[in-house]
């Protein structure tokens, strides 16, 4: 029978250079951001099929023994999909196919995850290999007051304050189902940023098997102090100070 794992992230947290880790091991299916494929810019003209359509599509592909799904958990990421289901929804959904190992990862630094946001977003490259030469950062320009982000567009103190508001619902909605599931929180700056296969561990740890060797594929994109990343940096730290 299938296990199944959730990571549920907002992205630009690390999850892919630890998704590509676990997707390394014998044991995990690992098929990434399966309702990111149906938000609007992607999906075009196509129709929206229904949640559990989705979740058991993904499944039926499945030939290990785990297999691990990623949900953006905004409801201007892919819970906007739904706008009629709630969170508590979702989870039920999950429970009822198995996936009882929920992962919760998150960023403390909000601004830099939003500069990495923007910087993907004008450039298109939102994963680094580690064989690809270092460049310099590009530096980018952030709207005080218009950022778009998703199905929103709000300003930039509103979006950091919903990544506090959207972890703590993430984290006390699971904390809800503790005895129907169990989780697994992991931060960027703790776990991730300095060594992802600490990150590896911690989850090979939690789903009860063993850690197998794997190889790193990505390395971090923006590196660098953020008064040389945002190009407005002075406004922004005002912005943030008043």
């Amino acid at each position: 029978m299938i296990s199944g794992v959730v990571n549920w992230h907002i992205g630009r947290c690390g999850s892919s250079v630890l998704g590509a880790l676990l997707a390394q091991h014998s044991q995990i299916d690992y098929a990434n951001e399966i309702y990111s494929r149906y938000m609007p810019q992607r999906r075009g003209s196509k129709c929206l099929p229904a949640m559990d359509e989705v979740l058991d599509d993904s499944r039926a592909h499945v030939i290990k023994d785990w297999h691990l799904i990623e949900v953006k958990h905004l409801d201007d990421q892919n819970l906007g999909l739904y706008p009629e289901l709630d969170l508590g929804d979702w989870i039920n959904l999950m429970l009822s196919r198995g996936y009882r190992h929920h992962i919760v990862m998150r960023r403390r630094n909000g601004l830099r995850r939003i500069v990495s946001h923007l910087r993907a977003a004008k450039t298109g490259q939102y994963i680094v290999s580690v064989s690809t030469p270092p460049r310099q950062s590009l530096s980018v320009h952030i709207d005080l007051d218009s950022i778009q982000h998703g199905f929103a567009c709000r300003s930039l103190l509103s979006w950091l304050e919903l990544y506090e508001q959207g972890h703590e619902r993430m984290l006390k909605c699971l904390e809800s189902y503790c005895n129907k599931l169990d989780s697994l929180e992991l931060i960027y700056e703790c776990h991730i940023e300095q060594n992802p296969i600490d990150a590896y561990g911690m989850v090979c740890d939690f789903l009860g098997i063993h850690a197998e060797p794997v190889v790193i594929q990505y390395r971090r994109i923006n590196s660098g102090s953020l008064s040389s990343l945002i190009s407005n940096f002075d406004q922004v730290k005002s912005c943030l100070s008043s």
